[in-house]
């Protein structure tokens, strides 16, 4: 008897042992890759996104500048523990804008930004892969059609910092959300450089490959 059980307890440790590596291995379910869309907006004031010139949450500014973000995003797991992962990203975007040449100028002007983001993604699982929260950091060469006075058009970098979360939709699909700050400017590449901020707010959808 003590034989034959030899062989059954062998295969029951190899099992417990296999189980045991993956179980430390389970943020997004131990997949490297993840694709996403992300939507949203730049702003130096939340009247903006208001339609008035509500100051009440404000970036100290005396400019106009507004984004309407459209963003993929491709991220590739570097690290990965059970519940803390390093993340890198691509992020290639076409983002629409409106601004204005002086902050006393009557009328808006519209333009758009054609740009690439890579960065790292630090993430924190807190609910198996149902939840986590993270810390994004990013930088990029863009294009910019136009700018407030205070900066000139045309190539700038796009610096980001980001904090978001994602959340379990529906198995291998997630919903993305996060909230940041962004600088441009060209790194005194043409004057005038002062840079132009925004506060962003961005949501979208994420899948896990």
């Amino acid at each position: 008897m003590k034989k034959k059980a030899l062989p059954v307890c062998i295969a029951l440790n190899i099992v417990f042992a296999i189980n045991s590596v993956f179980a430390q291995d389970t943020l997004f379910n131990a997949r490297k890759n993840k694709l996403g869309f992300i939507a949203g907006n730049g702003i130096q004031f939340i009247g903006q996104l208001l339609g008035n010139d509500n100051h009440n949450i404000a970036l100290k500014t005396t400019y106009y500048y507004q984004v309407t973000f459209y963003q993929l995003q491709y991220y590739r797991a570097i690290s990965r523990k059970k519940n803390f992962g390093i993340d890198i990203l691509a992020q290639p975007q076409y983002n629409s804008t409106k601004y204005k040449e002086y902050d006393w100028s009557p009328e808006y002007l519209q333009g758009h930004e054609v740009g690439l983001n890579l960065g790292f993604l630090f993430r924190k699982n807190v609910s198996d892969d149902a939840m986590s929260f993270y810390m994004l950091i990013s930088s990029g060469p863009h294009y910019v059609s136009g700018t407030p006075h205070r900066q000139s058009n045309g190539f700038v970098f796009s610096n980001n910092l980001c904090a978001g979360a994602n959340l379990k939709l529906y198995k291998n699909l997630y919903i993305d959300i996060r909230t940041g700050i962004r600088h441009m400017s060209n790194a005194g590449i043409r004057i005038p450089n002062a840079g132009v901020n925004n506060m962003m707010l961005n949501e979208g959808l994420l899948v896990v490959l």
